[in-house]
């Protein structure tokens, strides 16, 4: 159980980064003719997969993120797609799920660490 716990962690880390990154490259574009914002999706997969399996490398392979276009967002007159206000409150908000996740999992390894070291580390 515990293995999956970090699996689910680690998957969630790697979406959100992907996020992060595809968030920033949005941001770069937006003053590009013709670029169509894209997002990011795994929360669902994710959610999806918890609890249907115990295989961390079954579950990583469940939980892949998809980098798509993003849809309802309305094209400028130039066909950019991006709206710089959506992707910057997008940025915020990966960011504080990202730091909560990362503590997450850094408390879980210190208290794996704790217990190796019988609470002298």
């Amino acid at each position: 159980m515990s293995n999956q716990v970090e699996s689910v962690l680690q998957s969630a880390l790697r979406g959100l980064s992907l996020r992060q990154r595809v968030t920033a490259d949005n941001i770069a574009n937006a003053d590009t003719p013709g670029f169509r914002a894209r997002v990011v999706r795994f929360e669902d997969k994710l959610s999806a997969a918890v609890g249907r399996t115990s295989d961390a490398a079954s579950l990583d392979q469940k939980t892949s993120p998809v980098v798509e276009f993003a849809e309802g967002t309305a094209a400028k007159l130039d066909g950019n797609s991006v709206d710089i206000d959506q992707e910057l409150l997008g940025m915020t908000d990966t960011s504080m799920r990202y730091n909560a996740v990362a503590r997450a999992l850094s408390a879980r390894l210190s208290l794996y660490r704790s217990v190796i070291t019988d609470g002298r580390g």
